[in-house]
């Protein structure tokens, strides 16, 4: 159980960074082992473990939840960023659309490609 957590949490940093990074197939590839790792998990009450270790699993429950919000926080940003690229790149286009040659000939096919 703990060692779960611990990877979890190792996951969790990987992919901050594979999404800082814009690197989609690590990011999914990461999205997989945690998947996996979560579905290991079970209660904690039903871990069996000590005193200790049981402090432990909750701080990094604790940890892996905040840093959950920390993650939703970042792909956000990165959505919103590329959202406002790919508007621009709409505007790029519309302008040079306007910059198309005007028709010389009666050749409709031929002055009407694109």
């Amino acid at each position: 159980m703990l060692a779960e957590l611990r990877r979890i949490r190792e996951v969790q940093v990987a992919q901050g960074e594979a999404l800082a990074a814009g690197d989609l197939d690590r990011l999914d590839a990461l999205g997989d082992e945690r998947t996996a790792l979560h579905a290991r998990l079970r209660p904690l009450h039903e871990a069996g473990l000590g005193p200790a270790d049981l402090a432990e699993a909750r701080a990094l429950v604790e940890l892996v939840t905040a840093d959950q919000e920390r993650l939703i926080g970042l792909a956000t940003s990165v959505r919103d960023t590329i959202g406002r690229e790919l508007r621009g790149l709409a505007a790029g286009r519309t302008a040079v659309a306007g910059y198309r040659p005007v028709a010389t000939s009666r050749a409709v096919h031929l002055d009407s490609t694109g």
